[in-house]
């Protein structure tokens, strides 16, 4: 889970909105990790209330809470 939140976290200040448009397979991709894993632990994230997934897109919802995983 380090790994996605630092990967979200980083995706909201180098695009500068809670909206990041990116499939699971992409960040599977660029963080060299199965889709289904990335899918497990942005679904964990969504429960917690940290992100809202959607088609083709990732909503940020608690910034604090995902950078206080990637410690």
């Amino acid at each position: 889970d380090k790994r996605v939140a630092s990967f979200l976290t980083s995706g909201v200040i180098i695009e500068g909105s809670c909206e990041l448009r990116t499939t699971h397979e992409a960040i599977a991709n660029h963080l060299g990790s199965h889709r289904e894993v990335v899918t497990r632990m942005l679904r964990k994230f969504q429960k917690e209330g940290m992100v809202k997934l959607s088609r083709g897109k990732v909503t940020i919802l608690d910034r604090g809470k995902l950078e206080a995983l990637r410690t």
